[in-house]
């Protein structure tokens, strides 16, 4: 199964970042696939994925503030999507290495990257033609969004489509309100 960790969107933040899709080129990424993935795990067999669920139900992780700082490209010249990128703050950054040391103790391969917050907001299919990309970089640049605290995580499944992938919720973890409660 394809399966990846995310940091569930706040409503408001996720409603802000449906109005920064608007006059995007490529393909939306529908409102309920907004996530901010904290690890993708890639195909993993079920066992595998209990031991994952198991790990990550016995965390205890401090609610990060969610602050959408930029909409960027990925991919350079040749842009394959557009992102909103999110601020790194030491909730959001201690989130991620305790999921991933949670993934790797139920011996999860995970492709060693550095860790880029951001939510994929388009996707772009082939090249941007001259009025698409002038579109594009109109809407580039800094953001500025109320920060949102995130209340969840979860462990989703992917499945992949010819319309775009599907997400499914396996489990749902809350983060704590105490920033005392540490990891």
């Amino acid at each position: 199964m394809r399966a990846f960790i995310a940091v569930d969107l706040p409503e408001a933040l996720r409603a802000a970042l449906e109005q920064g899709q608007e006059g995007l080129p490529g393909r939306p990424v529908p409102s309920e696939n907004l996530h901010l993935t904290l690890a993708f795990l890639g195909e993993v067999a079920e066992p595998v994925l209990h031991d994952v669920h198991e790990g990550l139900s016995g965390l205890r992780l401090t609610a990060p503030e969610l602050r959408v700082s930029e909409l960027d490209v990925f991919g350079g010249r040749r842009p394959n999507l557009c992102f909103a990128a999110v601020a790194m703050v030491p909730d959001l950054e201690a989130a991620q290495r305790a999921v991933v040391r949670v993934c790797r103790a139920a011996g999860v391969d995970l492709r060693r990257e550095r860790f880029r917050p951001h939510v994929t907001l388009a996707r772009f299919g082939r090249e941007l033609g001259r009025r698409e990309a002038e579109r594009l970089a109109a809407k580039l640049g800094v953001v500025h969004l109320p920060p949102e605290r995130a209340e969840s995580f979860s462990l989703c499944r992917s499945d992949l489509r010819p319309e775009g992938p599907v997400y499914s919720m396996l489990a749902q973890y809350e983060f704590t309100a105490d920033p005392e409660a540490g990891i």
